[in-house]
């Protein structure tokens, strides 16, 4: 994290996580309807998800500026692991460490 000449700051952070609920992503592929012979709605296909546990210390490295607030970094990993579930279910802690411990 580097400072600016203005006191704003700019750089990378480390968010380790440590979720202890599976998270849900889209589907790979759309599953047919049953009714595949007959066009309409259903036709198109079902949306489906998979849910599943993110390895234990799983980390991600994010650019953040002075002003990123928790929400936006959340949203950042979120959108990075591609999760489709809701932001307000996680929470960041902050954890300091001292000369790499």
């Amino acid at each position: 994290v580097s400072q600016n000449k203005d006191g704003s700051y700019t750089g990378f952070i480390k968010v380790q996580l440590k979720l202890v609920r599976p998270v849900s992503v889209p589907a790979t592929k759309r599953v047919p309807s049953l009714q595949a012979g007959r066009p309409g709605p259903r036709a198109q296909g079902v949306k489906r998800r998979t849910s599943f546990y993110l390895p234990k210390g799983t980390v991600k490295h994010l650019h953040i500026l002075s002003h990123t607030r928790a929400s936006e970094v959340i949203d950042a990993l979120l959108r990075k692991f591609t999760v489709v579930d809701n932001p307000r279910k996680f929470a960041l802690f902050e954890r300091s460490e001292k000369d790499e411990q």
